[in-house]
């Protein structure tokens, strides 16, 4: 080892959009199953949450700390519909950097740069956006009926 703190690189595993959000959609059944806790016990809460929840909170911590906190929004299932079509070849990586980044100039600066105009509507929660999918978006019904996750190869 030459300087630094250390040389070692993490691979994070190559999971697809639908593997991501079935990993949140875990990681929700895991905090209502343990939400008792959560007003009793908030360590444990998010220990049990975390044990269970294992690979979101290893490779996809920022993710898996948004939705802990209950900061996870519609911006996500927005980024996942990106993911999908940069999958599929619909898009390039630099197209779906572009449309993120006008969603968020929109949304955070131009109510500050132009707040003369009326702004627009808040995002909508994590619940609240999820429920309003149809059931084909996103591939609701591709998650197996034994909780595994879909193969990244599809």
């Amino acid at each position: 080892m030459e300087g630094g703190i250390g040389d070692f690189e993490v691979t994070l595993p190559n999971l697809n959009a639908i593997q991501i959000q079935a990993l949140v959609r875990d990681m929700d059944t895991s905090m209502r199953r343990h939400k008792v806790l959560k007003r009793t016990n908030p360590a444990e809460f998010r220990k049990k949450v975390v044990e269970e929840n294992e690979k979101l909170y290893t490779y996809y911590v920022a993710i898996f700390e948004m939705h802990f906190e209950g900061k996870l929004d519609g911006t996500f299932f927005e980024m996942l519909k990106l993911k999908m079509k940069i999958e599929k070849g619909e898009i390039t990586e630099d197209e779906a950097s572009k449309i993120i980044g006008q969603q968020l100039f929109k949304r955070f600066v131009e109510p500050v740069v132009k707040p003369e105009e009326t702004p627009s509507a808040p995002p909508l929660s994590y619940a609240s956006y999820y429920n309003e999918l149809p059931a084909s978006s996103l591939l609701r019904a591709e998650s197996k009926s034994d909780g595994s996750m879909p193969d990244s190869n599809k």
